[in-house]
């Protein structure tokens, strides 16, 4: 056989294998709508493992679905802590919608874990350009903290004070100033910035603990003692370790 028929054979095969590509039916796709529902209930009651089956029933069914493959990589990023799978998940469900931001935020947040933080700024980027992405904050404060890691410190405030201004309530954004005048030296600016988290997350103990630190460090005792005691009071039941810590920091004082 010749290499012409040959590579028309080939064609061929190519050809028919598309054609068998499996769509799924109108009934395949409401299976996958209705065991994402249950996904998103399974995961706002705490069942991780419960919501990843049922992730998995619905990408059984529609393993295009962009929403299932979304949801799947959070849990696998956040959860499970398996980057490498949840990047998969999160790149599908770009191949089949390229306009879903939210993907395209948390596979930059991927990015930024793993330290590839020009992957993760490029990424950030396109999200800022959608103008119809509802928390376009979170993306610029993430963006933010990757040139922060980057070692390019004026940006990073730059962009995070930007967040913060189209958002002010945005906690994570007050916490990562607080964070970056931290450790650059700048004591009194930080303890600014965990006073803004804390006043804009209330019920969160991580506020009250870092103005604490903060204000120790800044011989402030008593306002330190007080924020110790928020932080104990405030502490969730799963976070005993930081209650036995903000303990400790008030019994030091």
């Amino acid at each position: 056989m010749s290499r012409l028929a040959l590579a028309s054979c080939s064609l061929a095969l190519l050809l028919v294998s598309a054609g068998c590509a499996h769509t799924p039916t109108e009934k395949e796709r409401r299976s996958a709508e209705i065991h994402y529902d249950l996904a998103l209930q399974a995961q706002q009651q705490g069942h991780m493992q419960d919501a990843v089956r049922e992730l998995q029933q619905s990408l059984e069914n529609d393993p295009d679905y962009p929403e299932a493959n979304n949801a799947m990589g959070l849990l696998l990023h956040l959860a499970f802590r398996r980057p490498d799978e949840a990047v998969t998940h999160y790149e599908r469900a770009l191949k089949v919608r390229p306009t879903f931001s939210e993907a395209r935020n948390n596979l930059a947040n991927v990015h930024l874990d793993q330290g590839r933080y020009d992957q993760a700024i490029k990424l950030y980027e396109q999200v800022l350009n959608d103008m119809v992405y509802p928390t376009p904050y979170i993306a610029q404060g993430n963006m933010g903290w990757a040139y922060y890691k980057k070692g390019e410190t004026d940006r990073a405030l730059e962009n995070i004070k930007a967040a913060v201004t189209t958002n002010p309530s945005f906690c994570l954004g007050y916490k990562n100033l607080g964070l970056i005048y931290d450790e650059t030296g700048r004591t009194d600016d930080a303890c600014r910035q965990f006073t803004r988290y804390r006043e804009s997350c209330p019920e969160t103990a991580d506020a009250y603990m870092r103005e604490g630190v903060c204000q120790a460090k800044r011989g402030q005792v008593d306002e330190a003692k007080a924020a110790f005691a928020g932080c104990e009071t405030k502490a969730k039941p799963a976070e005993h370790q930081m209650k036995d810590d903000c303990r400790r920091l008030l019994e030091k004082l």
